[in-house]
């Protein structure tokens, strides 16, 4: 097994395997019939991960009914089928005995436990009945097959190839609950609930009925109960999470990175019973080293937005922990997964139809380029680690693509080898993971967080993305704060208070203003006296000693520094070397033009 460690250098989390800095790139598929192993191993990375479920049961059970999984290691009682997953190893170690190999684990019960757990499911729309996340019958006995699993792959001759962990479960392998409902109405919900009433406010009681989280007439929530069961419903999954997470790293004598996606702090799949609003109670865990999000699907992916983060990301890196963002970028060459399984799949299933949907890329190899360009730039900023997700496969399978991938993995491997420094005003925008709770299932008021966080990309101005518990970050000199959450908790009060005392300007949603725009967020901003970089409607991004702008709009562009830099165009653009404070270039439509900048 290889050794691998989270450590921060100047700043920035970075993966080291066997005590050695290494450029966290990857790779992985669903459909591994359709793999582009051979090609990305051709391009140099080295990282690979393989998804190794135990059930082939739907990881989306709540809308779809969608598996991309053929196997799954224990859907057959007192038997282990690894042939899926092993099979995927041993491919891309054939190509290249130096891949490092990830397993990406599906934590979930295959459908005989289920049959036998009646007091430990949950019904879903669309699998049936599927586990509860925070039984205690589910945490046991899901840990004795996981550990299975690492045991298998431990003594497995490709062992010594595997450098780390992810641990996947609930919808869509994002720890959220499979009914989208927290386990409300099972015998799970009123035993945990029970206890978690008893251990932090010492009363008895039971859980709410769902219908207390649907919105008549209100728009927030008034029942103190129900508050309570969303608050404890999210920090549950958490605690599974972390409990699994331990699991593996007893196993593998705390010498390999775990990770999972998690902390959707910004998303609330449209209930504040999501399951993922807890990454404050994991940020200091020390068994869990990354959390992964992809990039946020808000308007379809279209180009000329952020594609925004999920994870709180610039509180993430405070405590340590690496982002490692999950990049699922669509192309002109995603179609439509019944092409790719025929009689698979029922025909509705993800269709791309006449390409209004997230399932459909840009319709040209030169917009698809430019997609992966903003992705990058975005994720280069933030010192974020990638991998690149060919979800169906094939979408990547051009080499004007390919050539652009390890054109990034190159800009990659030399951004972490410097450290530039540049000045900047920093506004923090906040994420209030508790205050969900305060709000009701598929209301406007709900959704605006997410609205206003995909806004906020536009405002021709970076931001730091962080929890109101790390708060204290204002201390060192951000000049504007803002709070989207129309009903703050109690820390996010506080965080409002500290910026009060520290006369840091912000702003924050209301119930009555749920949704805060990006004029009116600019318009605050350049009230506060904040550097603006760019214009309303462009995206900036900044960080590592990069700069990029992209917009839908082509033309003439211009980034203001505040002070000059020696400013080197890395792609986007035709800009020879200059020092300057305010570049001057120009801009495809749809493009992203992305530079390195140091002080003078």
């Amino acid at each position: 097994m290889l050794k691998s460690e989270i450590r921060t250098k100047s700043g920035t989390p970075r993966l080291y395997i066997e005590g050695k800095e290494t450029t966290a790139v990857a790779y992985t598929t669903y459909f591994e019939e359709r793999s582009a192993y051979l090609d990305f191993l051709a391009a140099g990375f080295r990282i690979f991960f393989v998804n190794v479920p135990m059930t082939r049961l739907p990881i989306n059970s709540h809308e779809t009914g969608f598996t991309p999984f053929r196997v799954g290691v224990f859907d057959e009682e007192g038997k282990e089928d690894y042939s899926e997953f092993e099979a995927a190893v041993r491919k891309i170690l054939r190509a290249c005995p130096k891949a490092i190999i990830f397993p990406r684990i599906y934590v979930s019960m295959p459908r005989w436990w289920t049959e036998r757990h009646p007091d430990d499911v949950a019904d879903t729309n669309k699998a049936g009945k599927r586990e509860v996340l925070f039984s205690e019958a589910f945490r046991k006995d899901a840990e004795e097959l996981l550990l299975k699993i690492v045991r298998h792959i431990k003594s497995a001759d490709y062992a010594a190839r595997v450098g780390g962990w992810q641990i996947c479960g609930g919808q869509t392998q994002e720890w959220f609950y499979p009914d989208m409902r927290g386990g409300l109405g099972t015998k799970a919900a009123e035993k945990a609930y029970a206890r978690y009433l008893k251990e932090n406010y010492g009363e008895d009681g039971m859980p709410p009925a769902y219908e207390e989280y649907e919105s008549v007439g209100n728009a927030v929530q008034r029942s103190e109960n129900a508050r309570r069961y969303a608050v404890f419903a999210n920090l549950a999954v958490a605690k599974t999470l972390e409990g699994f997470a331990a699991a593996v790293k007893r196993e593998t004598d705390r010498t390999q990175i775990v990770g999972s996606f998690y902390g959707y702090a910004y998303h609330s799949g449209n209930t504040p019973l999501f399951g993922s609003h807890g990454i404050r109670s994991l940020l200091d865990s020390e068994s869990l080293d990354f959390f992964s999000s992809p990039n946020a699907y808000a308007e379809g992916r279209r180009l000329g937005i952020d594609w925004a983060d999920m994870i709180p990301v610039d509180s993430v890196k405070r405590h340590g922990k690496l982002p490692f963002i999950e990049c699922d970028i669509r192309t002109y060459l995603t179609c439509a997964i019944q092409e790719l399984r025929p009689g698979e799949y029922a025909d509705d299933m993800y269709r791309t139809g006449d390409g209004a949907s997230v399932w459909v890329g840009p319709p040209t190899a030169q917009l698809s380029l430019f997609a992966l360009r903003k992705c990058f730039a975005h994720q280069l900023t933030r010192g974020s680690a990638i991998w690149w997700f060919d979800m169906w496969g094939g979408w990547y399978d051009d080499p004007c693509l390919m050539d652009a991938l390890t054109e990034m993995k190159a800009i990659q491997e030399t951004a972490r080898t410097k450290k530039h420094e540049s000045a900047r005003e920093r506004v923090a925008f906040f994420a209030d993971e508790e205050a969900f709770a305060g709000l009701l299932a598929g209301t406007p008021e709900i959704l605006g967080i997410e609205y206003s966080r995909t806004e906020v990309g536009s405002l021709g101005v970076p931001c730091d993305f962080l929890l109101v518990e790390d708060m204290e970050a204002l201390r060192e000199g951000y000049a504007a704060a803002i709070f989207p959450s129309p009903t703050p908790s109690e820390r996010g009060r506080a965080a409002m208070r500290l910026c009060e005392s520290l006369g840091i300007p912000y702003l924050t949603a209301t119930p009555a203003h749920y949704a805060l725009t990006k004029e009116e967020m600019r318009a605050f901003l350049e009230k506060s006296g904040v550097h603006l970089y760019a214009g309303l409607g462009e995206v900036v991004y900044l960080g590592e000693g990069y700069i990029a702008l992209h917009s839908d709009q082509g033309g003439e562009k211009t980034l203001s520094l505040p002070a000059k830099h020696l400013v080197r165009t890395v792609f986007g653009t035709d800009l020879p070397d200059t020092v300057t404070d305010c570049i001057r270039f120009t801009l495809a439509p749809c493009g992203t033009a992305l530079f390195e900048i140091d002080p003078v």
